[in-house]
Order: structure tokens, then C-alpha cells, then sequence
């Protein structure tokens, strides 16, 4: 019987697996000598390729499909990014005290604002808490005030700086901690509305839970289950990899490991809409286009990126609008540029592709696609990926294609830099414990944040300030912020805001504040050559 090729855990129960006797699931030779999208290769071939594409994932590889897009894309970076700050005295001033948004400070542009940021990316990391547990999602909630992590120990953990003390003289500390009611392996997605108070969790069960945070210190909430097969069907036969609340907090799309996606009411906690077999296997991603838009996005393990458009669903029209072809294996996740015209996605193939809205991929490149995902032979929860990932698909309409991450035992996300860096970025978790920033400008890697001991699930880059959280499977979670010692700028006791010992911001994630040790008094001259007290049994000379 073939594997599976979902996103799940690598041991997950056995009542959670299905029997697949689909057509992209058979994978026979007949399949893998009809798919003329993957050439045969000889032993010599794929070594040589092997060896070439380790070079290439190390040093990072940009290729560009659309040079047309490519070339508009670019220009609206720079243009929201604008020219390059001048070298003044204020802009200096900025720099040393790491904080362009001093209310006493000069006033800057957003673009000028984006350049400083963006020549300032984080180098360093802090340790924030550290789990015996896997951790699986990590994301900023409510403009950036907190963060919250979920794990597979069942529990959900909020966490935000002392509010007593400057933003970067601050730690994270844990404030909250939620216990969810039902858990079947792990938690596998969280999402929190923009108004931070309402929540919703999804695992391997047929059913999202939406839960109210009507405190801060709520330890304890009632979360709400909403499912679509009801009491009579059999529980646990299908998971939930993915849920996200639309801009209004109005609705939650989810995507399933029945090929399905299901729209709810959040309100009246029913479903909306079903679409059935939205992909031809696991749908591991879905998002809302942009604010306030009727555009839902989806990407699965069929390889295909998928757009959906909720006016036509009045109507009875269920089918996709359009989609994006180019992707030799499934795909992982996708993420809206929210401009309305440009989206990624990151796939098993180990690349990231963005895609351009306006230039849809045509029936051969669907098709082409698809003969490749289905010859597919090997698992990314425990085997590397194999040689022959990198070659181009035929039909593929993406507009840039970006090598240098590993995409292996779960499912790894990437995502756009937000808007305070114009966009420019495009970082993504990794398997072997880093966090790649790719530059869209320049089709380089910008940074390789090091420092995880196993695959980065999830980061996320804080929506005002220039820094990034991440989670990973070895149970720590670590805040990535711009230190200058690290580049060489300043010396930390130079800084006019340090006065004493242990105020300086460490580049440590270990670091302990340094204690000034008491001085100790020397003895006078005439005490250090008194003589000691004598006994009966020493003479009266004797000294020490």
C-alpha cells in the first residue's frame, strides 16, 4: 500500500489513516514512465545533480520565471522602500539607539523607515522560553503586543515584554497558558483574530474549535467545536492542518486531509460553505487574499495553488478561478503579499515560487504538475529530498522560483516580510534548524539565522518592529533582534543610554547581568606588619 503523503505525524494512530485507492495515490510504473514531466536519469546524472543542488541549497539560487512581473514586483519594492537614508546626525542618532519609532526622535518616512530597517535585519538571538515538547506554531497577535505559541503538549502559551521597562531592555515572559479540550497528536495550527480576542485551534479530528478570551488571564475558556460530519460519523478519520480567521473575524477557512475546505460562521458557529474535493490530496494551506477581499488561496499535496472567489459560491459555482502549476512535489503552505496581486508558496520540492494574480497557469501546465507529484517516491517526514527536484516543469507561470531552505519532516512555512520592510523579504522556516530571509531585490539569501537544534516549523516577523519569533521541534522558542555589537558598529559602554554595569542589551541568549564586585579595603601598612599574637610554645619573635 503507498505511504501517505499528508502533512501528519510520522507515527500518528492507525484510526487516522485512510485507504487511498485515488489515482494520484497509485504510484505504478505505468504512472512513472507516463509522466512526461520527470525524464529518466541515469545513476551518474543524479549524483552529479545531488552533489550540484547541495552547493546550490547553501548558497541560496534565484530563478526567474516572468521577467515582465519580476521587474513591476522590484519596482514596488523600491518604491516603498525609497532612497537610502542620508548619514546625518539624526539618522546616526536612530541607528545607535535601535529605535525609529522614538516619539521624540526625527520624523521619517515610511519609506525612508523601511531602508533603515532593512539594512538593519536581526542577527541575534534570545532565548524566550524552552519546552520538552515539540513546538509547532508561533505568530504575533494583537499589532505585535504578544506572541503565542502552540505545542504538542497540548497547551497554548501567550507571552509579552515587562511592561515596566523599554522594549529593549525587556524580556519575553510567559502571561497566559491555555489547556485545549480535545488534542489528537498535537495542535496543528492556531490562529487568533486581529482584535486578539477571540481563537481557534485545529488537530487531527474533523472539527475547529473557536474559544473567547474575554480576560487576559484567562486560564480557563469554553472552546466551541464546530464540525461537519456530526454525531453519527465516525470521529477522528480526517485532520485540520490549517485554520484562519478572515479580516472581520466574521468567518474561519480551514483545510483538511479529506481533500475538502470548509468556511464557518463564527457567530452562529455553523458551516457556511464546503468545497469537496477542492485538491486532488491533502490541503495543507489556506489563507484570505488580503483585507476585506472575497479571495481565498489554497495549496495542497496535488503540487497546485488554487484560487477560490466567494461571490461566485451564491450561484452555486464552486470551482477554482484560477491555478498555479510549476511545483514538482506537494506544497506546504501559502502567504498573501496583501497587494492584491501577488502570493508564495513553499512546496517539498525544497523551493519557494511567487506567483503574479494576473497570469494563471494553463491545463498542460496543471497536468504536467501533476505526472510529477505523482511520481513521487520518496517521504519528506524521514527521507532527504532526492536529486531532479530543481529542473523546470513545463507550463510553469511563476514569476520568481527560490532554492536554498530544506522543506523535510513537517510542514515548513514561508512567508512576506510585513509592511514596515516595504515587503522586500521572504523567510521561511527550515529543516535544518534556520530561518532563511531571502532578498526579493536581489534573488540572494540576506540572512541565516542559526541556532536551532531541529526543523524550524514556523517564524514571524513582528508587524512594527525589526524582529523575528521562531519555534521549533527541539521545544525553544527564540526572538531574533538586530544587534550592532554583532556587526561592529559600537562598543556596548559607549552607548549614551548605558550609565552602569548589567544596563547594556546583551547579543546572549544566555546572558546574565554583570555585577559590579565590592572593592575590598587593603589593610594600612602598619596593620599588614604587626606581629602575631604569641603562645607559651612559639617564641616571641616569630611572625608570619
Amino acid at each position: 500500500m503507498p505511504y501517505r503523503r499528508g502533512g501528519g505525524p510520522s507515527c500518528s494512530p492507525s484510526n487516522l489513516k485512510r485507504n487511498r485507492n485515488d489515482s494520484d495515490t497509485d504510484f505504478s510504473d505505468d504512472d512513472e514512465e507516463t509522466s512526461g514531466g520527470c525524464p529518466k536519469m541515469t545513476p551518474q546524472e543524479e549524483q552529479r545533480m545531488f552533489e550540484r543542488e547541495q552547493q546550490i541549497a547553501f548558497s541560496g539560487r534565484c530563478t526567474i520565471g516572468d521577467p515582465e512581473s519580476c521587474h513591476q514586483l522590484r519596482t514596488d519594492i523600491n518604491h516603498r522602500c525609497g532612497p537610502r537614508p542620508s548619514t546625518s546626525s539624526n539618522a546616526t542618532w536612530n541607528i545607535l539607539n535601535r529605535d525609529v519609532q522614538r516619539r521624540n526622535g526625527p520624523v521619517m518616512t515610511s519609506a525612508s523607515r523601511a531602508h533603515l530597517l532593512n539594512t538593519h535585519l536581526p542577527n541575534k538571538k534570545r532565548r524566550v522560553d524552552q519546552l520538552r515538547t515539540k513546538n509547532f506554531c508561533a505568530q504575533y497577535i494583537q499589532n505585535g503586543r504578544k506572541m503565542v505559541v502552540s505545542s504538542q503538549d497540548e497547551k497554548i502559551r501567550f507571552y509579552q515584554r515587562n511592561p515596566e521597562k523599554s522594549k529593549y531592555r525587556s524580556r519575553y515572559y510567559q502571561c497566559n497558558e491555555l489547556r485545549v479540550d480535545h488534542c489528537n497528536w498535537s495542535i496543528l495550527d492556531t490562529a487568533v483574530n486581529q482584535q486578539g480576542d477571540l481563537i481557534s485551534y485545529c488537530t487531527w479530528k474533523d472539527a475547529v474549535y473557536i474559544g473567547r478570551m474575554e480576560q487576559e488571564d484567562n486560564q480557563n475558556i469554553t472552546w466551541f467545536p464546530i464540525d461537519w460530519h456530526g454525531e453519527q460519523a465516525v470521529q477522528n478519520q480526517c485532520a485540520v492542518f490549517c485554520v484562519r480567521f478572515s479580516d472581520d473575524s466574521e468567518q474561519i477557512v480551514c483545510g483538511t486531509s479529506e481533500y475538502s475546505i470548509h468556511v464557518f460562521d463564527v457567530e452562529q458557529r455553523r458551516r457556511i460553505r464546503t468545497i469537496v474535493n477542492a485538491h486532488e490530496d491533502d490541503v495543507n494551506s489556506v489563507c484570505f487574499a488580503d483585507y476585506g477581499s472575497n479571495l481565498i488561496y489554497s495549496a495542497g499535496d496535488d503540487g497546485l495553488v488554487k484560487v477560490w472567489d466567494k461571490r461566485a459560491w451564491s450561484d452555486g459555482d464552486v470551482i477554482p478561478v484560477g491555478v498555479f502549476a510549476g511545483h514538482r512535489d506537494g506544497v506546504t503552505y501559502v502567504d498573501s503579499r496583501q497587494d492584491e496581486r501577488y502570493l508564495l508558496s513553499n512546496s517539498k520540492d525544497q523551493t519557494i515560487k511567487v506567483w503574479d494574480l494576473r497570469k494563471f497557469s494553463c491545463q498542460g501546465g496543471v497536468e504536467a504538475t501533476r505526472a510529477c507529484v505523482q511520481s513521487q517516491h520518496w517521504d519528506y517526514r524521514w527521507q532527504p529530498a532526492p536529486p531532479g527536484l530543481c529542473q523546470p516543469v513545463q507550463g510553469d507561470t511563476s514569476v520568481m522560483t527560490l532554492r536554498g531552505h530544506s522543506v523535510l519532516h513537517t510542514l515548513v512555512r514561508a512567508k512576506f516580510s510585513p509592511e514596515n520592510t516595504g515587503r522586500r523579504f521572504i523567510y521561511t522556516g527550515c529543516a535544518r534548524g534556520e530561518i532563511v530571509v531571502y532578498d526579493i531585490v536581489t534573488g540572494t539569501v540576506s540572512r541565516r539565522l542559526k541556532g536551532h537544534q531541529a526543523v524550524v516549523r514556523e517564524c514571524d516577523w513582528h508587524p512594527q518592529e525589526n524582529e523575528i519569533v521562531s519555534t521549533s521541534w527541539d521545544g525553544v522558542t527564540t526572538v531574533w533582534t538586530w544587534d550592532e555589537r554583532a556587526e561592529g558598529v559600537i562598543a556596548p559602554y559607549d552607548h549614551p543610554n548605558i550609565h552602569q554595569f548589567g544596563d547594556e542589551d546583551s547579543c546572549d541568549e544566555l546572558y546574565q547581568p554583570i555585577k559590579k564586585p565590592q572593592r575590598k579595603l587593603r589593610k594600612p601598612i602598619s596593620a599588614r606588619n604587626a606581629k602575631c599574637p604569641t603562645t607559651s610554645s612559639e617564641p616571641d619573635d616569630f611572625q608570619i
